[in-house]
């Protein structure tokens, strides 16, 4: 995402429904995180430009016995017309190598952003939000952690 107003939206929008966020903006940084933290999933922008590409970093990632089995998907919020045409390509690709998910969003919804990844969090960690609340504050006390890779 290029702007911080989206990569904030992105973040708040996770944490609104109790999971915790890790938020970083570049490819080395979330690698030297991924080694010394567990994640349930990974969200990274389709448009990493510091220090490889989106399929860089899902390489590395696949490629690690213990960042292989945490999903990793692929988001893209208000797209340039190139990256609309080539959203197919980049979609088939990243299936290709191991991605669970491609999220395009011409605009972001945070709605739809939880429903396209709601199946990819262990379910008992899956916030509140979606079956009411247990606890009284939102959540139900297992919250997924998740990694966001944003460019700055």
């Amino acid at each position: 995402m290029e702007h911080e107003e989206q990569r904030k939206e992105l973040g708040d929008c996770l944490e609104h429904v109790g999971h915790k966020v890790t938020r970083v903006d570049t490819f080395h940084n979330a690698m030297e995180i991924l080694r010394t933290a567990d994640f349930d999933l990974i969200v990274s922008d389709v448009h990493l430009q510091n220090g490889g590409s989106v399929f860089d970093f899902l390489r590395r990632v696949k490629g690690d016995p213990h960042m292989n089995p945490v999903p990793f998907v692929f988001f893209s919020a208000e797209p340039k017309e190139v990256g609309k045409y080539l959203s197919d390509g980049v979609r088939t690709a990243a299936r290709a190598l191991g991605a669970a998910r491609y999220v395009i969003m011409p605009q972001f919804d945070g709605s739809a952003f939880l429903h396209e990844i709601e199946w990819l969090i262990p379910q008992e960690q899956i916030g509140s939000y979606y079956s009411g609340s247990q606890s009284g504050n939102g959540h139900n006390g297992h919250d997924a952690q998740i990694g966001l890779v944003t460019k700055p």
